[in-house]
C-alpha cells in the first residue's frame, strides 16, 4: 500500500491561490480528479507521495511546505513600492518570487566578478536621496548615461528609443533584464497588474528588471523610473504608471515618477513644442511621437506645467486611454536575441568571458542564463 502524505489543507489552498492555479488545473497536473484536490484541501483524504510531489512541483513550492501546520511567511528581500496606503504587505506571486530570486543570483555573481577584477564600485548608486533636488539628480543621470535632453528627437520609433536607452544604461555598467516569462518557461507569463519592474541598487552590480509583457512606451517610462531608484539607493518592486491622480502613490514612487517624466520630457523642450492652438488630445498624441513616450506622460506634464486646467486634463486623459490601445506585436524572434534581452547583454557577455577564461563552468553559466551548456558554447561566436 502506498503511504499517504498528511499535507495541510490550508497550506495546499494557500499555495494554489498564491500560484493562481484553479482546482481543475492542479488536478490535471497531478493526474487526478478535482474532487480529490478538494478532499485534500478539506483533509478528508491525503495524496500519496508521488501525487504530493507533483502538486508541489505544479505549485512551485518545496514539498516540505505542504506538511507545515500553517502557510510559511515569505520574506521580501527588497522593498515593495507597489502597495497603496492601507494595502501594505500584499504577498507576491510565485512567478514574481522566482524572477526576483533569479535576478538576485545574477546580481550576486556580477558583484563578485567585479570585486575579483578589482573594479571600483559605481559612485552614482545611492548618490542622492528623496530629499535631493530633482534637477541635480537629472543632471547627474544625463552626465553618467550620456543621454542629452533631445535624445529621442532623432528616433524613428518607440522600439528604437527603448533599445538605445538600454544600450546607454548598460554601457554605464547597469544590467537591464527584460522578460515576460519565468526563466525560459513560456507557460509562466508575468503580469503587469502585479508589477512592471524592479531595481536592485547594488554599488557593484546595479540591476533593473522590466516586465516585457507591457507595451513599449510604458517600458521606456519604467526603465527611467527604475534608474531613479538606483540613483536614490532605493531597491524595490514597482508598478509605475501615469494616472489622472498621483496622490495615492507612495512618496518614493511619486518622486521617481516626477523625475522620470522630466528626464524623458524636458520642461524647456516641452513648452517650446506645446501648441496652444491645438486641443490637449491632439497635443498629447503629436508630442508623444516627438518625445517617444506615451500620450499619458505628455498629458501629465502639460497639467503639471499648468498648460491645461484640471478638468481638461481629466477629460483628455480618459480620451487618450480609450484611444491608446496598441496592438501587441508577435513575440518569438531569434533565440539568442531573446536570451540576451532576458539576461542582459552586458551580464551575458561578462559571463561568457568568465567561461572562456575558466573562471566558471559551462554548467554554472547555463544555470545563471536559464539555458543549456550547449547554448552557452554557441554564445561564444555571437558576442560582439
Amino acid at each position: 500500500m502506498t503511504t499517504a502524505v498528511e499535507i495541510t489543507g490550508d497550506v495546499l489552498r494557500w499555495a494554489r491561490e498564491r500560484a493562481d492555479i484553479s482546482i481543475e488545473r492542479l488536478a490535471k497536473a497531478v493526474n487526478t480528479k478535482p474532487d480529490k484536490i478538494l478532499a485534500w484541501e478539506r483533509e478528508t483524504e491525503y495524496p500519496n507521495y508521488r501525487q504530493a510531489q507533483k502538486a508541489a512541483s505544479a505549485l512551485s513550492v518545496p514539498l516540505g511546505y505542504l506538511v507545515l501546520r500553517e502557510p510559511p511567511e515569505i520574506l521580501m528581500p527588497i522593498a515593495d513600492f507597489r502597495t497603496l496606503p492601507g494595502k501594505e504587505n500584499i504577498e507576491i506571486s510565485t512567478n514574481l518570487q522566482e524572477v526576483l530570486d533569479d535576478a538576485l543570483r545574477k546580481r550576486d555573481w556580477y558583484a563578485e566578478w567585479r570585486k575579483e577584477e578589482r573594479i571600483a564600485p559605481f559612485e552614482f548608486i545611492g548618490r542622492f536621496s528623496l530629499e535631493s533636488d530633482p534637477n541635480d539628480i537629472i543632471q547627474n543621470m544625463r552626465q553618467t548615461l550620456e543621454i542629452p535632453p533631445d535624445f529621442a528627437a532623432s528616433m524613428t520609433a518607440w522600439d528604437e528609443h527603448l533599445r538605445k536607452l538600454i544600450q546607454k544604461v548598460e554601457s554605464a555598467g547597469i544590467l537591464v533584464l527584460q522578460s515576460g516569462i519565468v526563466g525560459n518557461n513560456t507557460r509562466r507569463k508575468l503580469s503587469i497588474e502585479e508589477f512592471r519592474g524592479f531595481a536592485l541598487a547594488n554599488e557593484f552590480a546595479p540591476l533593473i528588471f522590466i516586465n516585457s509583457v507591457d507595451f513599449t512606451a510604458p517600458r521606456i517610462f519604467t526603465l527611467v523610473h527604475e534608474l531613479v531608484h538606483l540613483w536614490t539607493g532605493t531597491s524595490g518592486i514597482s508598478n509605475p504608471e501615469i494616472t489622472a491622480d498621483q496622490k495615492e502613490f507612495q512618496k518614493v514612487e511619486s518622486f521617481c515618477n516626477h523625475i522620470a517624466a522630466e528626464f524623458l520630457v524636458a520642461k524647456s523642450a516641452f513648452i517650446r513644442r506645446w501648441d496652444k492652438y491645438r486641443d490637449a488630445v491632439d497635443n498629447a498624441q503629436n508630442l508623444a511621437k516627438y518625445f517617444r513616450v506615451s500620450a499619458q506622460v505628455i498629458l501629465r506634464r502639460s497639467y503639471e506645467l499648468e498648460l491645461i486646467p484640471r478638468n481638461e486634463f481629466i477629460q483628455a486623459f480618459q480620451d487618450v486611454l480609450q484611444a491608446s490601445k496598441p496592438t501587441k506585436k508577435g513575440r518569438g524572434g531569434s533565440f539568442y536575441n531573446n536570451l540576451f534581452t532576458r539576461n542582459s547583454r552586458r551580464f551575458t557577455t561578462e559571463l561568457v568571458f568568465a567561461v572562456s577564461g575558466g573562471r566558471i563552468t559551462y554548467v554554472e553559466a547555463a544555470r545563471l542564463l536559464n539555458t543549456s551548456p550547449a547554448k552557452v558554447s554557441n554564445l561564444m561566436d555571437r558576442i560582439h
